[in-house]
């Protein structure tokens, strides 16, 4: 039993390693008519506001990813 336990959870690590992976390369920051957006596979979904630092821009960015993932771990069973 100990065994399945083991490979259950390398399991689920992995998994949530590869949709946090997944996420990086999914939600990234886009150029659309002369503005920043942060993307959806490339398709500019939320401006990045012109008063927006570095920080905000991270932050936001960090924001929407966590969105993705934890809506695939809840899909996947995983959260």
């Amino acid at each position: 039993m100990e065994f399945i336990r083991t490979f259950r959870e390398k399991s689920h690590t992995k998994r949530q390693e590869e949709i946090h992976k997944m996420a990086e390369e999914t939600i990234c920051l886009s150029d659309f008519a002369d503005s920043i957006y942060i993307a959806y596979e490339g398709t500019p979904l939320i401006p990045v506001q012109a008063d927006w630092t570095s920080r905000d821009i991270i932050q936001e960015l960090s924001k929407v990813r966590q969105n993705f993932i934890n809506s695939h771990l809840k899909q996947e069973g995983l959260a």
